[in-house]
């Protein structure tokens, strides 16, 4: 049953990450996950790289605040395939300075194509075109080289450190309205 809201590249379909397919994800139906975002996740199956603490969260909150559901976890897949190649989203609505925090991650097996940099540009370009955002930040460690590349390749650029628990000393990427991506 896939969604609405989705954002198309040229390679790429991106749609939100739906509650009910978060459980299906969970509890290991890899059938009914397919079923509901018309997708095929990888098998075996799992969560996204780097989501596994975070989709309850994320499935809690979309419970709460549906209509939030662009601002959390979107699915990256293959318009050829159908295969979900990765995973991408913010950690909530804007802040109250219009600041939205992104992440991405690629399935292995996806690495090295320029999807997570095709997705992330479209995620990115979505959100600067919504009402009240200000800028699209990312928080990444000093050594996440293929993240950083990502970032530079979307038109963000450093704006600073920041400490972030578990992760000691991050580089802040940012890119803001009205900017070149």
């Amino acid at each position: 049953m896939p969604t609405a809201l989705q954002i198309e590249t040229r390679r790429l379909r991106l749609l939100p990450f739906a509650a009910a397919a978060i459980d299906a994800l969970l509890a290991g139906d890899g059938e009914r996950a397919d079923q509901l975002t018309g997708a095929r996740f990888p098998r075996p199956l799992g969560p996204p790289p780097l989501m596994e603490n975070v989709l309850p969260i994320v499935r809690d909150q979309l419970r709460l605040s549906p209509e939030t559901a662009g601002w959390w976890t979107w699915l990256a897949i293959d318009r050829a395939s159908g295969a979900i190649t990765g995973a991408l989203g913010f950690g909530g609505p804007p802040d109250e300075e219009g600041a939205v925090m992104i992440g991405y991650a690629t399935y292995p097996g996806a690495e090295h194509q320029g999807l997570a940099t095709e997705a992330t540009e479209g995620l990115v370009q979505w959100a600067l075109a919504q009402p009240g955002v200000t800028r699209v930040c990312a928080s990444i460690p000093q050594g996440n080289m293929p993240a950083q590349r990502v970032a530079q390749k979307v038109g963000m650029q450093v704006a600073g450190r920041v400490w972030e628990e578990e992760i000691d000393d991050v580089l802040l990427y940012e890119i803001r309205h009205g900017e070149d991506g």
